[in-house]
């Protein structure tokens, strides 16, 4: 009898953005010079809360809790949104200059994501608020406590500038 390996639900962290920011996100986006792929993958993702978005409501969107692909024989629910897609949003952000506070903070989702303490405080905190400025405050706060209770140093705070350093060998 053979046994195959299951692997449990992934964990998933929730955000929730406000209209204004995802339309922030989607100017951002058209502007930059990003992936067809991640571009077309946003527009459809857009899709399937326009009703939320015309009506001009907080929309809630899932991410892995960690960085990587999930198993092909992962069962449950899947996330909304790629961990990796969330530089090229930054970036997208920065470089047209639509939003730099947007982009502070999806850093440090990012952050929490690509350092793998998102799931720990996505336990602790229950959603990402994003869309509030108290939820972006709480978000920022968190994110000094972790960095200190997980020893990164304040080189390698900025996990984007970190990565992309590193893919190019510097």
């Amino acid at each position: 009898m053979t046994s195959q390996k299951r692997y449990d639900v992934p964990e998933l962290v929730e955000v929730r953005l406000n209209n204004l920011q995802l339309l922030y996100i989607d100017e951002a986006l058209g502007r930059v010079d990003v992936s067809g792929l991640l571009r077309e993958s946003w527009y459809r993702l857009g899709l399937e809360h326009e009703r939320a978005r015309a009506e001009g409501k907080s929309v809630i969107l899932t991410f892995p809790a960690r960085l990587g692909a999930l198993p092909a024989d992962c069962y449950g629910i899947k996330p909304d949104c790629r961990g990796e897609w969330l530089p090229v949003i930054i970036r997208a952000l920065q470089k047209s200059g639509v939003s730099y506070s947007l982009a502070e903070v999806l850093t440090a989702v990012y952050e929490a994501i690509a350092w793998g303490y998102g799931a720990e405080l996505s336990a602790f905190d229950g959603l990402f608020d994003v869309a509030t400025i108290p939820g972006r405050q709480r978000l920022l706060a968190r994110r000094e406590v972790m960095e200190r209770l997980h020893g990164l140093s304040p080189a390698t705070a900025d996990p984007v500038a970190f990565i992309e350093e590193a893919r190019h060998g510097n």
